[in-house]
């Protein structure tokens, strides 16, 4: 089949801070997978292709849309294509990427689209019913993409394909059973950036954590054990992790260094520290090859793995930057919302990486349904030991309902939860600055959003007051684009678009 796969162009909030632009490693994954299995693939990267232009989305205030417009998209996609397929992930996108859906429907009636990622995996039948895809691949998607095209290929009825909502021949909408994890992940092919050219993200230099050098996206590990009640991953991903052979992803690292010139490698995983056995082999191996390659743990890690000897491991090995996410200081909270994290472990973890020399962030969220008044206190209390202690930043963010979590049916059984374009703009609240929304019935939004700013002022005001130096480096890093924490990161997305905003009101 020949198959276009289209990374949409990103949807940010002006007041967030985290739009995270970087090369799109899973539509990479799904590319060299599709190839592999003989299909002629693609690929139209909307971000990457135009990673500088940034305008207003005019569907809705202080949102600016990153990337090709869909005019552009469609015309680089050939007119004979018979597949495309779409990746939305995140839910507070759909809007944008559904009028993408809708266009692309309209210029290429005979191709079949279809469409996966977090959000599609949540709730397909939304994505059936507002957009011309004929089927949705749910969770992990190679093997089920691969599959999806092997029966348009052979004419075959979808109702054999697993892991997939689909429309039928009489329009109605069918799910078929859950594939199951691959669990050979060293058998998967790697990324397929010949197709993409990851070196277009450069000019943004916004990736998911701090960027130092020539930076490249990675995977060492998929999924996670846990079973956060708030988090997407279970649904999406299920609860298995599986490691990559340490080797092979060093392999990769040091092609990549030779291929691209990367010198920094930023892990995506959802929690690439679960075993100490595999991250103590991980670094072990760098250091034997002598490489000096710097790389960072942006997305969250557990910290249970951790102690003074992988602390110093890591360092030697290059690693700069690790973080944690612990999201609550209350046992109840974290009870509740089955986070298994031991406080005083994650303490103990944040310390050695400190004493080691490691750059330290925290994880947290404010706003849950069962949090009070105590919980919350509890929460800004440890964060100012945390920064008494020595550790370097907190992004605090706030309780969003994700669909397809336990706590997005628990909220939808208290009262039905209507998923319009308001709710989906509005999951950007989590990371916002000016604006959240309360699901918390002992919260007002106002009051959330104080509760927010206060607990991560009061954090950075006793690191600075306790060690002053830390804002001048920042003020320094500004100034010359350096990046070394994920605040010096945040400096930049803002320098960005505050740039697109204000540069287009003085042209109007």
């Amino acid at each position: 089949m020949k198959i276009v796969l289209v990374q949409p162009p990103a949807l940010v909030a002006v007041d967030s801070y985290s739009a995270i632009t970087q090369p799109p490693l899973g539509v990479a994954y799904l590319t060299a997978y599709a190839r592999q299995r003989g299909h002629e693939v693609a690929v139209v990267d909307a971000v990457g292709a135009a990673v500088d232009r940034l305008r207003p989305w005019p569907h809705r205030a202080k949102r600016l849309l990153q990337g090709l417009d869909r005019g552009e998209i469609a015309a680089r996609i050939p007119p004979d294509v018979q597949v495309i397929g779409v990746s939305c992930m995140f839910t507070h996108a759909w809007p944008m990427v559904r009028e993408l859906l809708r266009a692309l429907g309209e210029a290429f009636p005979k191709a079949r689209l279809i469409a996966g990622g977090e959000h599609v995996t949540a709730l397909p039948e939304k994505v059936l019913e507002e957009s011309p895809v004929l089927a949705c691949a749910l969770g992990e998607g190679e093997a089920t993409l691969a599959e999806l095209l092997d029966a348009f290929a052979e004419g075959r009825d979808l109702a054999g394909v697993a892991g997939i909502a689909y429309r039928d021949a009489e329009g109605r909408i069918r799910r078929t059973p859950r594939r199951k994890r691959i669990m050979d992940v060293d058998s998967l092919p790697r990324p397929a950036w010949d197709l993409l050219d990851p070196l277009r993200y450069e000019a943004g230099a916004v990736f998911m954590g701090p960027k130092s050098g020539r930076s490249m996206p990675m995977l060492a590990t998929r999924g996670c054990p846990y079973r956060c009640a708030f988090c997407a991953s279970p649904l999406m991903w299920t609860q298995l992790w599986r490691p990559r052979r340490p080797e092979l992803v060093i392999d990769e690292m040091q092609d990549y260094h030779r291929l691209y010139g990367a010198t920094d490698f930023q892990f995506q995983d959802l929690t690439a520290v679960v075993r100490k056995d595999w991250i103590v082999a991980f670094c072990r191996e760098l250091a034997r090859r002598g490489l000096r390659f710097s790389w960072s743990l942006p997305v969250g890690t557990r910290a249970e793995a951790f102690d003074r000897e992988v602390a110093q491991l890591l360092l030697a090995a290059g690693c700069d930057h690790v973080t944690f996410a612990p999201e609550s200081a209350s046992p109840r909270v974290l009870a509740a919302v089955e986070k298994k994290a031991d406080l005083a472990q994650v303490e103990r973890a944040a310390l050695d990486c400190l004493a080691a020399g490691l750059r330290v962030c925290l994880f947290m969220i404010v706003g849950f349904p069962q949090e009070s008044a105590e919980d919350l206190r509890l929460t800004r209390r440890w964060l100012r030991r945390m920064a008494r202690l020595g550790v370097h930043e907190v992004a605090v963010s706030t309780f969003v309902p994700l669909p397809g979590t336990r706590l997005f049916a628990e909220l939808g059984r208290v009262r039905p939860l209507t998923i319009d374009d308001e709710f989906c703009y509005g999951m950007t609240g989590a990371t916002s600055l000016l604006t959240v929304r309360s699901w918390n019935p002992r919260l007002g939004d106002r009051a959330l959003l104080w509760l927010k700013l206060r607990a991560m002022a009061e954090f950075f005001l006793i690191s600075f007051l306790r060690r002053p130096w830390r804002l001048l480096r920042l003020l320094a890093n500004a100034r010359a684009g350096r990046q070394e924490t994920k605040a010096d990161r945040v400096v930049r997305e803002f320098a960005l678009k505050f740039r697109a905003v204000f540069s287009r009101a003085g042209r109007s």
